[in-house]
């Protein structure tokens, strides 16, 4: 069995919060190691860190305390100016709401990303962004603004946005919740063409539909990771299975 390779590691990471006079501590001492190729989800209760760890991870927010490594190099304690950099070069972001500019196309949205980064020139970049969209299925509403499509294209376009420098990590923050089903199926599968292709995703989702596309899932309570299950590959024809092991893994920890 080829032994799994590091790519972004955790070690005591804490996130406190002053509240009342006293501390709430969102993230409690989290050792944590995400392996290149996976597709990672967090799950967890309201309120038990979920999204804090997720902007910890990824240079977001800066934890309290503990170090986050990408890539064998520490990232907590960088300059924001670095912080920036690395961002811009090597993760994506997706979130439940697109964020796309409301006076820039979906073309333009992603263009701009793209530019932020100094892998490409102009012309590459908008080849790849046109590359991209039409990846998403949205290359028909490639010159609308975001208002002028559906929330399912446009999180598609926020997708492709976030794929444009070509991001060592994806993160994703509950990229479904705002869809309807036919949305969340068509974004999820996206999802999980792009991990198929080696693409690193770490995700927060509340939604089993979205759990089941995991290669490995992460439970936490009270700001620790109290689980972990792994799984195959997704294969639609074993969705129904898949979802009654993260039910019953689920229930295991008293979701």
């Amino acid at each position: 069995m080829t032994e799994k390779v590091i790519i972004m590691k955790a070690s005591g990471l804490c996130k406190s919060f002053a509240n009342n006079g006293g501390q709430n501590h969102v993230l409690d001492m989290i050792d944590l190691e995400i392996y290149d190729g996976d597709f990672t989800v967090i799950m967890g209760a309201s309120g038990a860190g979920k999204s804090t760890l997720l902007y910890a991870l990824s240079g977001m927010d800066q934890p309290t305390s503990g170090v986050v490594c990408y890539k064998e190099g520490k990232i907590s304690g960088l300059k924001e100016k670095e912080i920036a950099a690395l961002r811009a070069e090597e993760f994506g972001f997706v979130f439940q709401q697109a964020h796309l500019i409301s006076n820039l196309t979906l073309f333009e949205n992603v263009m701009v990303t793209g530019y932020l980064s100094k892998k490409r020139k102009e012309k590459e970049v908008k080849e790849r962004a046109k590359e991209l969209l039409g990846r998403m299925h949205v290359e028909k509403a490639m010159d609308r603004l975001p208002s002028q499509v559906s929330g399912g294209e446009a999180q598609r376009a926020a997708i492709a946005r976030a794929m444009i420098n070509e991001p060592g990590m994806l993160f994703a923050d509950e990229p479904t919740g705002a869809l309807n089903k036919r949305n969340t199926q068509e974004v999820l599968d996206l999802l999980t063409g792009l991990n198929e292709k080696g693409q690193n995703i770490l995700m927060v989702t509340h939604d089993m539909k979205a759990a089941i596309r995991a290669t490995r899932l992460l439970y936490l309570e009270d700001g620790r990771v109290v689980g972990e299950m792994t799984m195959p590959a997704y294969r639609k024809e074993e969705a129904r299975s898949r979802e009654k092991q993260v039910e019953a893994w689920l229930s295991s920890m008293e979701w």
